[in-house]
């Protein structure tokens, strides 16, 4: 550090300063050699920021002993190698087991505290994991908000109805909703009712009705669900969508291979995604030296439908159509046209250009964080064939060859063979809210 008397220099032997830049670099370096050592068979190691969970499966009070020190050991050698240390103030374990006394757990010499529940990441975790205590903290901070609230406006004064029902639904149910994948479904009937207890203070709020209202009343009213079953709505959701598991909710069971798959993280390296080469935004469809194909979706009340033709001399070479579901966006029809022409223009040599009327298909292909599946694979695609370009103009202003690909993906939705796609993500929401509504 350059100072008034000259530089002076501080040896540091370990850890890094809070905030920095290369700490969260540093420590995943660190935390990734713990997270790969070879843990025996009933063990599990979970980690999240800076916070270590592990996870220990035994039949026996000896055997969760024993195994649970040499988890516990191994975790200690490679914290020591790293000279990393380890808070036992704030470390504690809880034992799911209908055992009265659970074994001793050790970090070295130091006993590790037992507790009845403890909270991860936001989540009351108990030791009958009835999610009872996590009910309860999560009603104490509604509680909180619920007098902040009161404090804004009263019954005749203040911010009006719509928009206190805006605050309950962005902050108090998104609150109220944290972790519902882990404890939403199969709530006991006293959850429930600490659930609609906790709704109803906000639910007169909203109104400003008599508190001898009933609760069913004022859901209508407000055009609020219970909140029990907006909790299980998002538990399914999240199974569904993010864990990518099989749910269920009540008696409808939805599948996540019936619907998209959202990636994370960068697929190519950044100097490698060099798309904008071949992706062009400029509306000149004439290149005399390139053969064309013209790409288009549509949707109707009837369905969807997906297709790409070839031109030569006003006439039709070669197409291809496809129908698609009522659940199925114009964007993924218009991805999967280009798709679909990708791969017919991969087998030849001679420069191909792709012409669509669909801008936002371009811009979603030149996004390298892209978490759309097919846009990756076009991606990949067209950077393993550098002659294949896409072109954007402009749709309905009497282009030819673009009003023959969107008749042919017109007449793909009544006449068109059916092609299997996967759902997209907002469809999964409407149908679970739409179960919720007709219970």
């Amino acid at each position: 550090m350059q100072t008034s008397e000259g530089p002076v220099l501080w040896e540091q032997t370990q850890g890094w300063p809070q905030g920095s830049c290369s700490g969260p670099a540093f420590w995943n370096i660190m935390a990734g050699e713990i997270i790969s050592v070879q843990w025996p068979q009933g063990v599990h190691l979970q980690a999240f920021a800076d916070d270590f969970a592990l996870i220990a499966t035994d039949n026996t009070r000896e055997g969760l002993r024993k195994l649970s020190k040499l988890a516990l050991d191994k975790f200690k050698e490679c914290a020591d190698k790293n000279k990393l240390h380890v808070s036992m103030e704030k470390s504690s374990y809880i034992l799911f087991s209908k055992l009265v006394r659970g074994p001793t757990i050790k970090w070295g010499n130091q006993s590790i505290s037992r507790k009845n529940h403890l909270k991860y990441l936001g989540v009351t975790i108990d030791h009958k994991l009835s999610w009872q205590p996590h009910v309860i903290d999560q009603g104490k901070r509604a509680m909180d908000q619920y007098q902040n609230l009161c404090r804004i406006a009263g019954k005749t004064w203040g911010i009006n109805k719509n928009i206190r029902r805006l605050l309950y639904k962005t902050v108090i149910e998104r609150t109220l909703c944290h972790g519902a994948a882990a404890w939403g479904h199969n709530m006991t009937s006293r959850i429930q009712k600490k659930l609609d207890s906790i709704q109803r203070l906000f639910l007169l709020y909203i109104t400003g009705a008599y508190r001898t209202t009933p609760t069913a009343a004022l859901q209508v009213i407000t055009c609020l669900q219970p909140l029990h079953q907006q909790i299980q709505q998002n538990a399914t959701y999240s199974r569904v969508a993010r864990a990518r598991s099989s749910s269920n909710f009540f008696t409808v069971i939805f599948s996540p291979t019936d619907y998209e798959c959202k990636r994370s993280g960068i697929h190519i390296h950044p100097p490698n995604f060099l798309l904008h080469n071949q992706i062009s935004f400029a509306e000149n469809h004439i290149d005399s030296g390139a053969k064309a194909i013209y790409t288009d979706g549509s949707k109707t009340d009837e369905g969807t439908g997906s297709a790409y033709c070839i031109l030569e001399n006003y006439g039709i070479i070669a197409s291809w159509q496809r129908k698609l579901d009522r659940s199925h966006s114009v964007f993924q029809a218009e991805i999967l046209a280009i798709r679909m022409a990708i791969e017919a223009a991969s087998s030849l040599l001679r420069p191909i250009k792709i012409l669509t009327d669909s801008m936002s298909s371009l811009m979603a292909m030149l996004n390298p964080k892209s978490h759309h599946n097919m846009v990756r694979e076009i991606q990949t695609l067209l950077l393993s064939h550098k002659h294949i370009h896409l072109r954007w103009l402009k749709a309905h202003v009497g282009y030819l060859d673009n009003e023959c690909a969107d008749q042919l993906a017109k007449e793909a939705i009544t006449k068109g063979d059916p092609f299997f796609l996967p759902k997209p993500l907002f469809y999964l929401k409407s149908e679970i809210k739409s179960a919720a509504l007709s219970i």
